[in-house]
Parts: C-alpha cells; sequence; structure tokens
C-alpha cells in the first residue's frame, strides 16, 4: 500500500517543481530580453514554526535567511521573484522533552502584486525539503508551500517584510506545517529611476508682499490734466518700501547717470515764428469801425522723448549685494574679541534650530547668570552670504530670537537685562567662497556683563 502511494505523489511533486522552475526561466529570460529593471535581495527574517501533530514537538522560533533576484514589471504579469534560502528551529519534543534541529531548505517564486509601489503584497509559491535531527535519528521530506506577504519600503533600498507559509510535507502520507516570519529586506544593484517612496516637499517659501525695485521708476508717459492732481492712495494700500542705506545711496546715483548716458541725442526743434499783418502808412487814416479781434494759432513745442531710471543691471546688483554681505572679512576690520564669559553657536544652513552639542554651553551661560543677577546679556545674530541681503537679515533675527527664548526659558525670574541685535551677512569673521568658512559665519553669539 505504502508504494502504490508514494508514486502518485512523486509524480506530483516532479510536475509542480518543473512548472515552478519552467515559469522562473521564461520570466527571467523575457525581462532580460526587454531590460526590465531588476534588483537583488538580501532577506533576513524571525518568526515561529508550527509543526504537525504528527511530528511530536512543540511550536517553536525559526530564523530564516534567503538571497533573492526580483524583476520589477508594472504590474503581476510581467513581474517575478526568485528567491532560494535556508530556515533554521530549535524545538522540544511534546513526549520525552527531547531536542530536536529543524533545518527547512526552500526555493520560492514570488508574485508582487504592486511591485513599484511602497507598500508591495505578493503571491509565493515554493519547494524543497525539510530535515529534522533527533537524538536518535534524522527524518527528511520533501515539501511544497504556499502562502503570501507583504512588504513596506522604509527606504528606496529597505523594506520591512511579512511572511506567511503553509509547508506540506510528503513522507508516509502527508503532514502540515505552518510558518510565519517578520524581518527586513535589502536591495542591491537598484533601478534608480524607480522610485517608491514620495519625494520631499520643497521648502516653503516666506510670503512676502510685491518686491518693490531698488530705484523708483518715474513714468513720465503718463498723461495729466493741468490743474488736476492724481488722487493720492490710502496709507494701506502703499507697500513700504525698506532699502538699506548703502543700497539706496549707490544704486539711485548709478540708475540716474546710466539712465542720462543712454539717452539718444535729441534734434532741436525750433518753434515756428509768429507773423503779424504788415503795418499801414502813416497817412492812412483807419476806418471808424472797431477793428476785429485777432486770433493767434497756439505755438506748437515738441518736447524730447521721456526717460525713466532703468533698474540695476547684474553687476550694479552683485556690487550692491558685496556691499551688503561681504564675502570676504574687509581688511581694515579687526578680529572681534568676546568678553567673557561667552558663547558663539552656529547653525545649519537656512536653520535657526540650536544644535544640542551647544546646550551644555548655554547651560554654563544660565549658571553664571543666575549666580550674578542684574547681569546684561547682549545676543547676537549672523548668518552667511548665500541668498539675498533682506532675507539674510530676517534669518539672523530668527537665530537671535531662537537663542533668546532659550534663556528666557531656563533663567526664570532672574533679573537681567537683555540686548540683542542681528547684523545679517554684514560682519563674516571667515570667507565666504567655501563651506568651511561659511559655516563659520553662520552663528549666534551670547556675551555676559558682570553686574
Amino acid at each position: 500500500m505504502q508504494k502504490t502511494d508514494k508514486k502518485p505523489a512523486s509524480k506530483i511533486r516532479g510536475a509542480v517543481c518543473t512548472l515552478l522552475f519552467l515559469t522562473g526561466l521564461a520570466a527571467t529570460s523575457q525581462a532580460l530580453a526587454a531590460d526590465t529593471p531588476h534588483d537583488y535581495t538580501l532577506n533576513v527574517s524571525a518568526g515561529g514554526l508550527k509543526f504537525s501533530g504528527q511530528d511530536d514537538l512543540r511550536h517553536s522560533p525559526v530564523y530564516d535567511i534567503r538571497f533573492g533576484y526580483d524583476i520589477v514589471g508594472t504590474s503581476i504579469v510581467d513581474s517575478l521573484g526568485i528567491e532560494g534560502g535556508l530556515s533554521y528551529a530549535y524545538a522540544k519534543s511534546t513526549k520525552d522533552n527531547t531536542s530536536a534541529r529543524a533545518y527547512l531548505m526552500r526555493v520560492d517564486a514570488i508574485y508582487p502584486f504592486l511591485p513599484r509601489k511602497r507598500l508591495v503584497p505578493f503571491l509565493a509559491v515554493g519547494a524543497g525539503g525539510m530535515v529534522i535531527q533527533r537524538p536518535t535519528k534524522t527524518d527528511g521530506a520533501p515539501l511544497l508551500a504556499y502562502g503570501g506577504g507583504m512588504k513596506y519600503f522604509l527606504t528606496e533600498y529597505m523594506a520591512l517584510r511579512l511572511d506567511l507559509r503553509q509547508n506540506i510535507l510528503f513522507n508516509v502520507g502527508s503532514r502540515s506545517d505552518f510558518q510565519y516570519m517578520l524581518g527586513l529586506s535589502f536591495l542591491f544593484d537598484r533601478d534608480t529611476k524607480i522610485r517608491r517612496l514620495p519625494l520631499p516637499p520643497p521648502p516653503a517659501a516666506e510670503k512676502k508682499g510685491p518686491a518693490a525695485p531698488a530705484v523708483p521708476i518715474l513714468d513720465f508717459d503718463k498723461q495729466q490734466e493741468p490743474g488736476k492732481k492724481e488722487p493720492e492712495k490710502p496709507a494701506e494700500s502703499q507697500p513700504a518700501v525698506q532699502l538699506p542705506l548703502p543700497a539706496a545711496v549707490v544704486a539711485a546715483p548709478v540708475a540716474a547717470v546710466t539712465g542720462l548716458l543712454n539717452q539718444p541725442e535729441q534734434p532741436k526743434t525750433e518753434a515756428p515764428q509768429e507773423t503779424l499783418p504788415a503795418a499801414k502808412p502813416v497817412s492812412e487814416a483807419p476806418p471808424q469801425t472797431e477793428p476785429a479781434p485777432q486770433t493767434r494759432e497756439p505755438l506748437k513745442v515738441e518736447l524730447a522723448e521721456p526717460f525713466a531710471a532703468p533698474l540695476p543691471d547684474a553687476a550694479s546688483q552683485e556690487m550692491i549685494e558685496s556691499i551688503l554681505c561681504p564675502i570676504d572679512p574687509p581688511a581694515t576690520q579687526k578680529q572681534r574679541v568676546l568678553k567673557k564669559p561667552s558663547v558663539t553657536i552656529f547653525f545649519d544652513n537656512g536653520s535657526a534650530v540650536i544644535k544640542p552639542q551647544f546646550m551644555p554651553e548655554i547651560n554654563r551661560i544660565i549658571a553664571y547668570v543666575k549666580k550674578h543677577p542684574g547681569s546684561e546679556v547682549h545676543i547676537e545674530g549672523h548668518t552667511d552670504r548665500n541668498g539675498t541681503s533682506d532675507r539674510n537679515v530676517d534669518l539672523s533675527r530668527a537665530r537671535m530670537n531662537s537663542v533668546k527664548q532659550t534663556l528666557i526659558k531656563k533663567i526664570g525670574r532672574v533679573k537681567v537685562k537683555l540686548t540683542e541685535q542681528a547684523f545679517g551677512c554684514r560682519l563674516p569673521i571667515e570667507s565666504n567662497r567655501e563651506e568651511k568658512g561659511r559655516s563659520k559665519n553662520r552663528r549666534a553669539t551670547i556675551e555676559v556683563t558682570p553686574p
């Protein structure tokens, strides 16, 4: 009876293994011919293995390692993964509490539903064998497996993975084991054109009013009726134009002189001379009737074309920025020596967040101020040359306020005098040509003057 039962089972196992092999080979050749994206994977998992009642073994933990090759198409039709690996379980017998070791070797075909998404559910079919080593004997049996799972990509190169398998073993008759695992999947040789995770959003731009030109443009083309004044706009609708003093002083003369020099020479037009009627001889007596009033034609004067002071070009704008934000510290600028106690805090590019490594220095200043009530604390904010001068002033003020709020929160009710100043990018201490120097310029300083 055993021989007659074993032959059909052997034929079924052989047919299933052959089918799996041919399916994987056909899909692999098709992917290589079409140059479909692919990747290599390393899967490390741990979970549990529930043996069948015929094995007389308790439910035990299982550890699994697998290597795979994934063909990443657009759907389950043109996607396939081939994985092979080893599972190890250490169990106790339910009869005599003896130890047993189980080794499960299996090759799986993985069919993903959404292969290019962040969450990838899949089906799995596999074949292999299991060996159970007991103190008295060693049993081995071939198996077929089916199940499924899912991957959730934490990064583009790493995913959290869940696997569920039902292992059907064929020895004398058949028995079924259930295996579940949770682990990580690492991708190698990944096609970078496929992105499963969304791109990070761009940094939110600060909302400001409409940008005003550095030099106001005078509109001479607009005709205005004599004796009629243009209605004044309410104060609320007129945006306040705040220009740093150096920008206004430098840009206005440059723009005015440039506009005058660029004007084309206009031809001079002479006004037509007024013609009067010829005088009559004195001997002739004028008629007694009142003469009719004479009408004169108005003089026509052609004016030269109006001009508008142009905006500063790129070279002028760069000159203005170099005055407001020097690239290198001026040669005449002496290195400032901070009073003691003092501390300098450095920030990341475009950030006003205090890094944790500077908190011990800030706490040292706070402890000193608490011991000396009435001290004067002076805070300054600085930036590098990246960005416009206006934005750098706002960023230096944000860094100054970040340090100020930290001090106020921790000082408590101790009486101190706080002074603050935001310099923007006007006072560099290192060159802004390289990142090493710019990182030194992105700073805030705290100086304490004892009472």
